[in-house]
């Protein structure tokens, strides 16, 4: 098997944005957050954990024409994008093709629990989907200790994307279809090898 170079960023490395509404540990450079071994990857720009108090909201402005990527952890969000909303569950994922310059409200509904979600950005310059073809549902239970592969047509978007839960020592085998093709792995909780 050939080993290709990759580069981790740890959790603790990452910046830190916190207020009374939100904290968001940013992967890539983001707002005021900048250093310079923290550039995008490629087309991946943002790479977000997001938390939002009870009841509040935040705004997102897009800096790039991109598909911006929305994976609850805990709770539900509902995000307003030109006047429709979005309600995104835990066990969904909503992709929102989204303009340079244009603004998300993004929301947490509930008056009494904080919600987690993770906030991916990719830049794109084309938008073949309407947002109602591009809300995807997955299972963890029905999955347990596998990739449950999300997103995988590649003729409509540029990248796949997998997700899953996994026991101490489990394994898993990604094959790349392309060398060209780049992989870039988020673990939300635990140690892991790559």
């Amino acid at each position: 098997m050939d080993l290709t170079p990759g580069k981790i960023f740890l959790a603790d490395q990452r910046g830190i944005t916190e207020s009374n509404i939100l904290r968001r540990y940013s992967t890539f450079n983001f707002e005021k957050y900048n250093d310079e071994h923290r550039q995008p990857s490629g087309t991946l720009f943002v790479c977000n954990d997001e938390t939002i108090a009870a009841g509040k909201l935040i705004f997102f402005l897009s800096k790039e024409d991109s598909y911006q990527i929305f994976f609850p952890v805990t709770g539900g969000l509902d995000i307003v994008q030109g006047g429709k909303e979005f309600s995104v569950d835990t066990g969904q994922i909503q992709i929102l093709n989204v303009g340079k310059g244009e603004v998300l409200e993004i929301s947490n509904p509930y008056p009494n629990d904080v919600i987690n979600y993770i906030q991916i950005g990719i830049t794109t310059d084309l938008f073949l989907l309407r947002a109602s073809e591009m809300l995807y549902n997955f299972d963890f239970d029905k999955n347990q200790n596998q990739l449950i592969e999300i997103i995988s047509n590649p003729q409509k978007l540029s990248f796949k994307l997998s997700a899953g839960i996994f026991a101490g020592r489990e394994e898993v085998t990604y094959k790349l279809q392309n060398t060209d093709y780049k992989l870039f792995c988020f673990v939300i909780d635990g140690a892991f090898e790559i």
